[in-house]
């Protein structure tokens, strides 16, 4: 028990409660004081101060009264009765709308006031205010009736007295809120110091126990309180295997240094499922999903870059390999076709079979640059193909009849809806969307033109000078309805060599010629083209085209292709 007295905890748990009274106290005085302010605030708010202007309001009215009065005696002919007849009805109606409005800020400030003399004070307001309502009425029917009939000194007269009196009343009601505002002023700036009071006592007392636990606990603390720090800079510093602190008391230290060495166990606990999820699932997601970021679970619309790419012959190449094989072959190609992707800051979404699906959007890539983050990525693939052929006998085991590898490539740029998607038990932190399909779509298309690398219009728009493409065609993809440009895509900018640019320049021109419908001299250009580069697919397959249309024209031209198959 002595033990228990002299630890550290009983002491900071007597100094805080004693504390804390003291604090409870001044904060109910302090509320206290704060409600009544809050409350007069609002009856001058919501009452007293709408009233008063109110009340102003309708002596202006009633000024205008008189002026019409004034102005009919001085001006009585038809025309001016008529004119006085409708501002006067207008002038009637306005104060009758004033003094309901009065009314209504006066019950609502006697509901809300403070003190009961308030609320009496604002009971006296509303017989004035009916009998003002009164007095109103009457002066304007007098108004209105000497309005339609002929105007003399004597009704002018009797109006112009009961304009006095709607005025002595208004004045009365006007004197009344004044009082009221000022008591109000003042009971604000009384519970106002009283407030201020009560906040500088609860600074000093936790001033002077802040003082007073300091100089309690800093000499038992000082060294394990430094050997904390240190291992807490060993944290920040990354250095988790250097950061454990040695327990050198039982009381409540001795309970934060197991603490935080608990949690250097759980930090490297979350280092390593970082490290082994990161294998399944890109790291910036899984450090998103860990620490509760927000775009990790929220479903939401963003333009992203949709990547897709699929082994040539996969089939066959399957059928000639062993199980085991395949794997490893396939975990080698995925490593290596992978890499460029992450380079690039792209997230890889899933592997399909042999296809890789890959996209960027931001907040992992800047929106500006994500199209030509995932050329770069394409590109930097087919680089490093020759590389990975070279080493696919060793991978499998075999030195002869070793499969050739290839692929083919489909980026595509749209609105997608990207977010962690699935059921309760198991998600997935993917992009689903038009995007995605056209994406596919586009690669399955290389295989129509020959060619490996193709990317949609928004793709090449937005990668702009960055890279060096092609127009191949106009196309309607299967299953869609609206056409869309596909190009494809060669090199980065600058590394286009001349005789593809001489094959790419030769095509275009072919091809604008073949969308006019002008095939004898689209023929002639993409001729040109085969000369230079004889296997060009693109070329090839204008040509096919252009062979089957001068024997058989088609109806109702546009120049866009409609692709048969997916």
């Amino acid at each position: 028990m002595a033990h228990v007295f002299r630890s550290i905890s009983f002491k900071i748990f007597s100094i805080s409660l004693g504390l804390l009274i003291m604090m409870v106290a001044a904060a109910s005085w302090s509320a206290h004081s704060t409600e009544q302010v809050h409350r007069q605030l609002r009856t001058l708010e919501y009452a007293l101060f709408p009233l008063a202007e109110t009340m102003a309001n309708l002596e202006t009215v009633v000024q205008a009264q008189r002026t019409t009065a004034d102005f009919l005696l001085v001006t009585p002919d038809d025309k001016a009765a008529q004119h006085c007849l409708t501002k006067a009805r207008s002038q009637g109606q306005s104060a009758k709308k004033l003094l309901t409005e009065a009314e209504k800020y006066r019950a609502k400030g006697a509901e809300i006031a403070v003190l009961e003399r308030n609320k009496l004070a604002l009971a006296r307001i509303q017989p004035i205010i009916a009998e003002i309502s009164y007095q109103q009425d009457r002066l304007s029917k007098t108004i209105v009736d000497a309005c339609a009939r002929d105007a003399d000194a004597l009704k002018m007269n009797e109006a112009k007295i009961q304009a006095d009196e709607v005025f002595r009343l208004s004045a009365s009601v006007s004197a009344e809120i004044d009082t009221l505002v000022g008591a109000g002023a003042r009971i604000v700036a009384d519970n106002q110091e009283t407030a201020l009071r009560a906040t500088m006592f609860m600074i000093g007392s936790a001033a002077l126990v802040g003082l007073m636990l300091a100089w309690l606990i800093s000499r038992g603390m000082t060294r394990p309180i430094l050997r904390l720090q240190a291992g807490a800079r060993a944290v920040g510093a990354g250095m988790l295997d250097d950061a454990h602190v040695p327990v050198t008391s039982r009381d409540e230290i001795g309970d934060v240094t197991h603490a935080f060495n608990g949690m250097i166990d759980d930090l490297r606990e979350k280092e390593r499922i970082k490290e082994t999820f990161g294998q399944y699932v890109d790291p910036r997601i899984v450090a998103g999903l860990i620490d509760g970021a927000q775009h990790s679970s929220v479903g939401e619309k963003q333009v992203a870059t949709l990547f897709f790419s699929d082994i040539v012959g996969f089939t066959s190449i399957a059928e000639r390999l062993a199980p085991s094989t395949l794997v490893d072959l396939m975990n080698a190609y995925f490593s290596a076709m992978s890499q460029p992707i992450r380079d690039q800051s792209g997230i890889i979404d899933k592997y399909i079979g042999d296809a890789i699906m890959a996209f960027w959007v931001p907040p992992f890539v800047d929106a500006t640059r994500q199209a030509e983050f995932a050329c770069r990525a394409a590109l930097g693939q087919f680089a490093r193909l020759e590389a990975f052929r070279a080493d696919v006998p060793d991978v499998i085991g075999l030195r002869r009849d070793v499969p050739l590898i290839n692929f083919r490539v489909g980026l595509s740029t749209g609105e997608v809806v990207v977010g962690s998607i699935g059921s309760e038990t198991a998600r997935s932190f993917t992009v689903m969307g038009d995007a995605v399909n056209q994406a596919s779509r586009i690669e399955a298309a290389n295989k129509v033109y020959g060619t490996h690398l193709l990317i949609d219009q928004m793709t090449y728009s937005l990668a702009g000078s960055a890279i060096e493409a092609r127009h191949v065609d106009d196309v309607v993809l299967a299953g869609r309805q609206d056409p869309i440009g596909i190009y494809e895509l060669a090199a980065l900018a600058g590394e286009l060599k001349p005789d593809q640019r001489a094959v790419f320049d030769l095509y275009e021109e072919g091809l604008a010629l073949y969308q006019k419908a002008d095939w004898v001299k689209a023929q002639t250009a993409l001729k040109a083209a085969l000369e230079i580069a004889p296997q060009d697919g693109p070329s090839l397959e204008l040509l096919s085209r252009i062979a089957q249309f001068r024997k058989t024209p088609p109806a109702n031209w546009s120049g866009i292709w409609h692709m048969a198959s997916k």
